[in-house]
């Protein structure tokens, strides 16, 4: 059955007994409208959907307004790889490289292992519009985003991070897409990190992200019973392509390819490969831009 949710979100937790930081995402409302927009198989949205938990999770670290960070994939599986991003003001895009894959789509339980495969390179890339601020890259076997995720912390940061994700499909659409994250800061408490991880191990979390249950909730559900809690912050949705944008790239085609475009003599279909936006530009535009060229 559909789960109830809250709209889409990222919140934190911090234990000052244990030294221990705990961030929740929710982006199920993203996940859907990226499927949809991308046309996306039950398979494919499944694993966008989770990559999109993942990228939430990196994203609630950014600092700077116009920060991005980006979460590359790429897998020996079917779905070929991956490409998601969390921007500083909450938006969320990205779009698988295969949409569709009927073998498995058509299987009566989704299997996104299979789908991914044996192996991946995971990329994780931070930056700010014509800068790159870091990156790290990191090989993971099998192909997984919680593991590439976990890698990238301790093997790019030296940080010691624990990630669950839970995307779930009800009727070959996303029903749910959420993900948690433990860190335990260099002072913290080791052992009861350590029995953090056994509770993303055994289920206990798992169990708790699929029945969305709050941050709170969790935090209690750990033994984390002495958080302080910070206000959430809305994620959405969003993309950066525009009218204007498409125009710019337009402008920057070998005027020849615009003439053959505008001696076919019908209008120009462009979508956006980060969202699935389409965008049509008529004749006269063309010439317009062609016609600057000059």
């Amino acid at each position: 059955m559909i789960m109830s949710k809250v709209a889409d979100s990222a919140a934190s937790a911090f234990s000052p007994s244990a030294r221990i930081n705990v961030v929740y995402v929710e982006v199920t409302d993203s996940a859907r409208e990226l499927e949809r927009s991308h046309l996306c198989g039950p398979t494919a949205g499944l694993i966008q959907a989770e990559a999109l938990a993942g990228v939430a999770l990196l994203g609630t670290e950014l600092t700077q307004p116009d920060e991005t960070v980006t979460l590359r994939l790429k897998a020996s599986g079917p779905i070929g790889g991956l490409l998601v991003e969390a921007a500083a003001d909450g938006g969320l895009r990205g779009y698988t490289q295969v949409k569709v894959m009927n073998d498995l789509d058509a299987c009566e339980e989704l299997d996104a292992s299979a789908a991914l495969g044996d192996s991946a390179e995971v990329v994780v890339v931070r930056s700010l519009p014509g800068k790159i601020l870091s990156s790290g890259s990191s090989e993971v076997n099998p192909a997984s985003v919680v593991h590439g995720i976990e890698q990238y912390y301790r093997n790019s940061l030296q940080r010691q991070v624990v990630v669950q994700i839970s995307a779930l499909a009800y009727g070959g659409f996303i029903d749910g897409a959420r993900g948690l994250m433990f860190e335990c800061l260099p002072d913290g408490n080791r052992e009861l990190f350590n029995r953090l991880s056994q509770f993303t191990e055994d289920g206990t979390v798992l169990e708790c992200l699929e029945a969305a249950a709050s941050l709170a909730t969790i935090c209690e559900t750990v033994g984390l019973t002495d958080c302080t809690f910070q206000a959430a912050k809305p994620l959405r949705f969003a993309c950066r392509c525009s009218p204007e944008r498409v125009d710019n790239m337009l402008s920057g085609m070998p005027a020849e390819d615009l003439k053959a475009m505008i001696q076919d003599g019908v209008p120009v279909q462009i979508y956006c490969h980060m969202c699935g936006k389409g965008y049509r530009v008529e004749i006269d535009r063309l010439q317009a831009i062609l016609q600057a060229r000059h």
